[in-house]
């Protein structure tokens, strides 16, 4: 058995077309969410690691910065900066996502048998990290609402 309800009322009829309005053109607070998702994984390479801190280089591999002249000789996962360049948004009405065009980002994320996993975006063994801890959650949320309530 179904059950409809009519509501009949001019003020709640405009608001529901505002809001469906609204919901079919997201590209605007798409884009915003991007551009945080993009700046929380940034912060992550600043931060040397969030919520926790990578593992410490080897000294081997930092005499090895040294004698290779890196412009980031104490920095983790910056020999050159590339992979933190390398790091991108994207969006449209329907999602936003942050990536790496980097190739071997993917084996500093994970790590390797020689090489320690230092995360810097979140993954499936990372999920609330930022961009998707709680705080940046909340910040979407905002976002979100504002769009579809303003």
């Amino acid at each position: 058995m179904e059950t409809y309800v009519r509501i009949n009322d001019g003020e709640f009829d405009t608001l529901m077309k505002k809001f469906a309005l609204k919901t079919k053109d997201l590209n605007k607070p798409m884009r915003s969410i991007s551009t945080i998702m993009k700046r929380e994984v940034l912060k992550n390479f600043t931060s040397q690691g969030r919520p926790e801190k990578w593992k410490k280089l080897s000294r081997n591999y930092l005499k090895y910065k040294l004698r290779k002249k890196s412009t980031n000789r104490n920095r983790i996962l910056e020999f050159h900066g590339r992979l933190k360049q390398s790091i991108n948004s994207r969006s449209d009405g329907t999602m936003a996502a942050v990536f790496t065009g980097e190739k071997y980002g993917v084996f500093h994320q994970t790590g390797t048998g020689r090489l320690p996993a230092r995360p810097f975006m979140p993954d499936d063994k990372h999920p609330d990290m930022p961009p998707f801890n709680v705080d940046c959650i909340n910040k979407f949320r905002e976002i979100l609402l504002g769009h579809l309530l303003g």
